[in-house]
């Protein structure tokens, strides 16, 4: 903080150290058209160059938002554009995993949607248990052989996994993950037991997700769920997932006490939730999502500057104590610590 431009992990590509997510592009809970390219062209003006997208987001309605965008305008070459596979994207027995099948025929679909000739960062959305590492890791290498993928990435995997794959790449002479993608905020701080250590070892970029919680972090949920947010106005199952996710009486204490910390300082809340992601060592650039101009610019200002060291203290004390009392088990820590250890020696050899 504020916005500069950082290596993505151990490749030569810089990126802004906030990305934009576009999980409400093409979305009945997100924005329209015309509001995802207001969006998109404003922060790509206030210089972020890294956009983060899927081929599941609104069933492939987020990359054809942003094709369209790309198409008229002429910010494609100066973005690091990211999407992924493996979540299911039809309904065939087929449409889902990480298997060279699956692989080869989602990427083709997604350069069709984003309409262009590559993607910069392409992520494993998720680990399949299913696929071997080498079959989804040389289905990727031939991709970025042929220019059709930059680079290759993880999301959502577990340490141990990202460690295995890591070491099939290493044995195998294939590209390997050059970043980790997860969910990471104070609600959520499971990242600094062993995933951010073992991406500062090895050089690999750490994005991640939701750091504020979904928007739970900004404090306008406490009491009752903002009517126009996705806590309020989703009724499907994610909306579910973030009201269990977020919404025991531990989460909104905390989320009281960061509130109280940020009137008490003159801060915006936004500001001390990213910036207690960003300054842990080794993260790279969160994601965050808007689905309204005044959002983004909420979060263009929160990034303007830094919060005062005075406040994050009191910050990270308060996270401190959540910590204490909240198992950091989101993502799931790997449960075969003799597996990690024995993949990491081999690794180190």
């Amino acid at each position: 903080m504020p916005l500069e431009y950082v290596q993505l992990g151990r490749t030569g590509v810089k990126v802004s150290n906030l990305c934009l997510g576009s999980d409400n592009f093409g979305n009945p809970y997100g924005c329209d058209d015309a509001t995802s390219h207001r969006i998109m062209a404003k922060a790509f003006d206030a210089g972020i160059n890294f956009l983060d997208t899927s081929d599941s987001y609104s069933q492939g309605g987020s990359e054809r938002v942003i094709g369209n965008f790309f198409r008229s305008t002429s910010w494609r070459d100066q973005i690091v554009l990211a999407t992924k596979y493996r979540s299911q994207v039809g309904d065939g027995v087929n449409d889902i995993g990480a298997s060279r099948y699956h692989i080869v025929r989602t990427v083709e679909a997604s350069l069709k949607r984003l309409k262009t000739d590559r993607i910069d960062l392409l992520y494993c959305h998720a680990w399949d248990s299913e696929t071997p590492f080498e079959e989804t890791l040389r289905a990727v290498d031939d991709l970025i052989h042929q220019g059709k993928v930059v680079y290759a990435a993880a999301s959502n995997f577990p340490t141990w996994v990202l460690t295995s794959a890591l070491w099939t790449s290493d044995v195998r002479n294939l590209y390997r993950f050059e970043a980790i993608q997860s969910v990471f905020n104070i609600l959520q701080p499971g990242l600094v037991i062993e995933m951010i250590p073992l991406a500062r070892k090895h050089g690999i970029a750490v994005v991640p997700y939701s750091p504020l919680a979904s928007g739970f972090l900004t404090g306008k949920h406490l009491g009752s769920y903002a009517s126009d947010s996705k806590f309020g106005v989703r009724d499907d199952s994610r909306g579910g997932v973030l009201k269990r996710r977020y919404g025991d009486d531990l989460r909104h204490q905390t989320v009281a006490k960061l509130v109280s910390v940020a009137e008490r300082h003159g801060e915006p809340v936004i500001r001390l939730a990213l910036q207690w992601v960003s300054e842990h060592d080794g993260v790279t650039a969160p994601i965050f999502g808007a689905r309204r101009m005044d959002q983004l610019d909420g979060i263009l200002d929160a990034w303007s500057r830094p919060a005062s060291e005075e406040a994050m203290v009191e910050v990270r004390a308060t996270a401190n104590e959540f910590q204490a009392i909240e198992p950091m088990n989101y993502p799931p820590l790997s449960g075969q610590a003799g597996v990690t250890l024995a993949v990491a020696r081999k690794i180190n050899d």
